[in-house]
């Protein structure tokens, strides 16, 4: 059986029209070599076999394809790098905010470039130094008195700027992150309709993922996700994929194919707390009301967070360190720098006015149960005093004991004493926990020491997440990102390959003309 001379024509056409394709795939990556998010294409072809299933007789001799076809366009894109890309992403978000956030906290505890509370302690205990050579005098006491107060001042002043932190960090996360958040999940979910619409009339919608690629490499930056891909069957024996993302190691979906959740910060025993609003899945499908509405159903998933800025956030927000209760959050953010403040400011009214007697406090609080850094203030009795105030002796015995020092100096001593700071839970029954057992200024400069290191450790771990993520980012680049050196090349192979098939089109023409008009001669 001979083969068919102008099935040659076919081969040659289907040659020309897939070199077309690839110089037209050519010419679409390099106009987008400089569009952000573009993922370079490429024509996927295959060639064409002969089919003799329908053919009663095999054939004999050599058996010949039909050509070359192009079965569609795709990306050059590595689902592993971008799984890997979003993981570091997430990691870099989280020690990001920690990072920024402490590295303000550290400003509020410089006690290098400034003269913070370890300087004025130290001006306390001159005072109280001076007042030994005239006890009695009311003009010395007045300045004892001067250098309590802005002590006070002090430590008031470290605490609003701890709280304007807090704060700052509050609306940081609700209006910023979590906003954000919210509408990447709705662009996303917009997205995954007009995707699965253009997938359905058999548009690959590349460029629309490449649009939602770059939400989702965004969105990793503030959560920890898993990203699925579900295929869904639209008959006629063909399937197209939808896209699920997950909130990372959890079943909480984030966008569920066209229906997206929304988050939302609420507070639960004095901790910010992150709320899902997500559509109810039941049966593997969304509830829907009587008519046809959406149900959602709100779901507290902040111990489920476990990586993004907004992992980052809470972390800050809510650590108490070594303050913390059975349920709470175990790193050390601003509560627990704030607790430590308060500890001293307590510790240090507590003993001075032990020592003054109960009758005669030396330190108060403005407001609460007990004595803050950021409630304490000297006492009334000692503000209004326009005597001597302060007891400068335990001596009951009769006789004048104004120039009796024996008070003051245990007073200045107790700036020495290394006495035992402790973290209370609030229950009289337990024993509170130890942080610390030394000075009033040692006590401080621990708790300095201990911020200056988590930021370092902080810095070392985010540069080093930031690094993988470069690098990975590098790795997917080198990948998905036009080339104009290798496109320029295509072009050329491209070219070279249409010229041919031409060609090849005009020798079977060439052939046939002789083989019909030069034969019969």
């Amino acid at each position: 059986m001979l083969r068919s001379t102008f099935l040659g024509y076919k081969t040659a056409t289907s040659a020309l029209t897939v070199s077309q394709n690839q110089m037209d795939i050519v010419g679409q990556n390099i106009s987008n070599v400089n569009t952000k998010g573009y993922t370079r294409q490429r024509v996927d072809i295959n060639s064409v076999s002969f089919r003799t299933n329908n053919l009663k007789y095999g054939l004999t001799g050599v058996v010949i394809g039909q050509g070359v076809e192009a079965s569609g366009v795709s990306q050059y894109r590595d689902s592993f790098l971008d799984l890997r890309y979003r993981t570091e992403s997430s990691k870099a978000g989280s020690q990001e905010v920690q990072l920024s956030a402490l590295s303000d906290l550290e400003a509020v505890f410089d006690e290098i470039t400034t003269d913070g509370l370890d300087a004025q302690f130290s001006d306390l205990l001159e005072q109280l130094h001076s007042l030994t050579s005239s006890p009695s005098d009311p003009v010395l006491e007045g300045v004892v008195r001067t250098s309590a107060e802005m002590l006070t001042q002090m430590f008031n002043n470290y605490s609003d700027q701890i709280q304007t932190i807090k704060d700052q960090q509050q609306t940081y996360l609700k209006d910023g992150a979590i906003e954000r958040v919210n509408q990447l999940l709705d662009n996303i979910a917009e997205l995954n309709s007009q995707i699965k619409a253009d997938n359905i009339s058999g548009n690959p919608a590349l460029e629309l993922n490449d649009k939602r690629n770059m939400l989702i490499d965004e969105l990793s930056s503030y959560l920890d996700i898993d990203v699925e891909v579900v295929p869904l069957d639209i008959g006629g024996g063909k399937k197209i994929d939808e896209l699920v993302i997950k909130l990372g190691g959890t079943e909480n979906n984030l966008v569920n194919r066209e229906e997206h959740s929304e988050l939302g910060v609420g507070t639960n025993n004095g901790n910010t707390t992150i709320e899902l609003n997500a559509p109810k899945i039941v049966g593997g499908e969304v509830e829907k009301d009587v008519d046809g509405n959406t149900i959602y159903e709100l779901t507290d998933i902040s111990s489920s967070i476990n990586g993004g800025q907004i992992d980052g956030y809470l972390k800050f927000i809510n650590g108490s360190g070594d303050f913390a209760d059975s349920d709470g959050y175990t790193n050390k953010g601003v509560v627990y720098y704030e607790k430590m403040l308060d500890t001293l400011a307590n510790k240090f009214a507590t003993e001075m006015n032990l020592l003054n007697g109960a009758d005669k406090p030396l330190f108060d609080k403005r407001s609460g149960t007990e004595i803050t850094a950021g409630n304490i203030k000297i006492s009334d009795g000692w503000a209004d005093s326009t005597n001597s105030y302060i007891k400068n002796t335990t001596v009951t015995t009769a006789g004048d004991n104004s120039g009796a020092t024996d008070n003051i100096l245990r007073m200045i001593s107790k700036f020495q004493e290394k006495l035992d700071f402790e973290a209370s839970d609030g229950d009289p029954a337990t024993t509170d926990k130890v942080l610390f057992k030394g000075s009033f200024q040692e006590f401080l400069s621990f708790t300095t020491t201990r911020l200056n290191l988590q930021v370092s450790d902080v810095e070392t771990s985010y540069d080093t997440y930031s690094e993988t993520q470069f690098q990975i980012e590098y790795s997917r680049n080198s990948l998905s990102s036009v080339d104009l050196n290798e496109e320029g090349v295509n072009l050329l192979t491209y070219s070279k390959s249409y010229n041919a098939a031409a060609r090849l089109m005009t020798t079977i023409d060439e052939m046939l003309d002789t083989l019909i008009n030069q034969m019969a001669r």
